[in-house]
């Protein structure tokens, strides 16, 4: 049903009309029109809102695209349009009447750069707003600056609550137009600096993680990802292999080539090695013409299959750059270390490298692999007995069928070194007397 618009008789509004009054006088604008008789009509239900992004109406649209956005906020049409005629020149002012409306706004406009809020709002507070904004998962809204509008009944309680609840600055009515200008002019600048200070930080992140000629990950990305998969491999009793790669004899591509075309050579070689491996594996280029990358949950047998791969596919490719025609191998090292609690990702690389220098001192376009890990039983042996569910094992230990587990003991050895080994260095005591039980009864 439509409702006739009924004039604004409130106590708070004859307050607001008094304070907007002197604010607008201290700002030399006492010929705007109060003289209007102010109404309202009724909007219904919060669910039956409709948000509306009031701009100031002091400027054209093409003049608000290039000004910082502002949004006000304040059940109070009087005290809204109070800001806006002060900050309507330098700045796009939009307004919402609550925090609900604030919050919607704000998750969906990405340019707005300051709040100016009340405190004592329906539906969502300052408070509320506040706690919503840096409690989000957005670090934009988590960093957004929000000036707090207070008037005489809010006491140095009420401020001392927004402050813990994250408000910016505050700001008192009346406040004059150098005032609240001032505000406003100073958390934009800030805003915008920080803005420019994390999209200069994300890009020099971004640049220290992907290397410029491969697309592959840099050495301090495999760093740091390695130690993440090493901790977590430690804890669950996992398997990890690294790769070394070396592109065989590129110094001498370089100088009869010149650097585009090696540079041609390098982003191809790891294109290869990225549409090889797996999508949870790691690679990286750690050097000149040295790659790595790292295995995870992987038989060595299959590592050297990938080795083998990666070494045919470069060898049979043909680097083809303007008028250079090119043609390299490469020399690879794996190691499976046993994985100790002392265990580092340099350990690691040190293994492989030593196995890299063996394939290159021994003439290069070779595989050198070595581990530490128990024996690995051969393919036609995992063919012929798959490895078995431990849980399924255990189950027909429990039933007596002892007999039916005979066929895949060098499988289960195999399954459960990794755990053994997690245990002996991590649950050292009770692992101890595993051993002098199981000693005790070969021994009967």
């Amino acid at each position: 049903m439509q409702l006739s618009p009924r004039p604004l008789v409130d106590g708070r509004l004859q307050a607001d009309l008094a304070l907007c009054s002197a604010t607008l006088a201290a700002a030399g604008q006492t010929r705007y029109a109060w003289r209007k008789r102010l109404t309202r009509t009724d909007t219904g239900r919060h669910g039956e809102r409709i948000i509306r992004a009031r701009v100031s109406s002091t400027t054209n649209d093409s003049d608000n695209d290039s000004k910082p956005r502002i949004l006000v906020v304040d059940d109070s049409r009087v005290m809204r349009r109070a800001v806006t005629k002060i900050l309507g020149n330098d700045y796009d002012v939009i307004e919402a009447e609550h925090g609900e409306d604030a919050w919607t706004l704000l998750t969906n406009d990405e340019t707005i750069q300051v709040v100016f809020s009340d405190l004592s709002m329906p539906y969502l507070d300052g408070y509320g707003l506040l706690a919503k904004l840096r409690e989000a998962e957005d670090e934009r809204l988590q960093d957004i600056p929000v000036i707090i509008i207070t008037g005489k009944e809010d006491d140095e309680a009420a401020k001392t609550e927004a402050l813990a609840k994250g408000a910016t600055d505050f700001i008192t009515k009346p406040f004059d137009s150098v005032q609240l200008l001032a505000r406003a002019k100073a958390h934009v600048r800030f805003e915008q600096t920080s803005r420019k200070l994390s999209k200069t930080t994300a890009t020099l992140e971004l640049e220290a993680a992907i290397d410029g000629v491969t697309g592959l990950g840099t050495k301090l990305y495999f760093t740091k990802s390695a130690n993440e998969n090493l901790a977590y491999a430690k804890r669950h009793g996992l398997r990890l292999i690294l790769v070394r790669m070396e592109v065989d004899n590129f110094n001498a591509l370089f100088i009869k080539n010149g650097k585009e075309a090696a540079n041609a050579v390098l982003e191809r070689v790891g294109r290869i090695l990225a549409e090889t491996i797996r999508q949870e594996d790691k690679a990286a280029r750690i050097g000149l013409a040295s790659f790595a990358c790292l295995l995870q949950s992987t038989m060595l047998e299959g590592a050297q299959r990938l080795a083998e791969r990666l070494r045919h596919e470069i060898a049979a490719e043909e680097f083809v750059h303007g008028e250079h025609h090119m043609r390299t191998t490469v020399s690879i090292g794996l190691a499976e270390p046993a994985l100790r609690q002392e265990t580092s990702v340099d350990d690691m690389l040190t293994a492989a490298e030593t196995n890299l220098a063996t394939a290159m001192n021994a003439g290069g376009n070779r595989v050198v692999m070595e581990t530490v890990v128990s024996e690995v039983p051969s393919t036609a042996e995992q063919r012929a007995h798959p490895e078995p569910d431990l849980e399924a094992a255990l189950s027909l230990l429990e039933e007596g069928r002892q007999d039916e587990l005979a066929p895949s003991a060098p499988a289960l050895v195999h399954r459960v070194a990794p755990l053994l080994t997690y245990l002996a260095n991590n649950a050292k005591g009770e692992f101890q007397k595993l051993l002098k039980a199981l000693g005790a009864t070969d021994k009967s």
